[in-house]
């Protein structure tokens, strides 16, 4: 009986001996890193129309739109950018909403940033704002006589 528990100690004693090995080895990452550049929207102040969002449901939304040209310029992220593209196409976004909703009686103000960001397995390790959008549409006008 003394000698089979020596046995059964010993085998205990090597398993625990490989299990710490195998975790010891597998510590490190083994998969490259992923290093990707990307688009996206920091929005500073939210959509209003006439300083409330009460109605907002009725207007397109320009984040929302913004974000789907910045998706359809650049539908997968790589390591390279297209930060020309990217740019120009949001531009004329911004545009093609101006003379949508320009000469209304409703004042519509939204605030964002254009960001590139280079990611690292998903993870953003630096960003860099490109541009800002700041919609002022249909603003009221102040008369200083009253």
């Amino acid at each position: 009986m003394k000698r089979s528990f020596k046995q059964w100690r010993g085998l205990l004693f090597s398993l625990l001996l490989v299990s710490v090995i195998i975790s010891i080895a597998s510590c490190g990452s083994d998969e490259p890193q992923s290093n990707v550049i990307d688009y996206y929207l920091n929005v500073e102040e939210e959509f209003l129309i006439d300083g409330s969002t009460a109605h907002t449901d009725r207007y397109y939304s320009p984040i929302t739109r913004m974000r789907d040209v910045i998706r359809k310029t650049y539908p997968n992220p790589d390591n390279k950018g297209l930060d020309e593209a990217v740019i120009a196409a949001c531009d004329k976004e911004y545009e093609t909403y101006y003379e949508m909703y320009d000469g209304g009686s409703e004042h519509f103000t939204c605030l964002f940033h254009l960001v590139k960001a280079h990611k690292v397995n998903g993870i953003v390790k630096e960003s860099e704002t490109l541009r800002t959008y700041n919609y002022d549409i249909n603003p009221y006008e102040i008369n200083p006589d009253e």
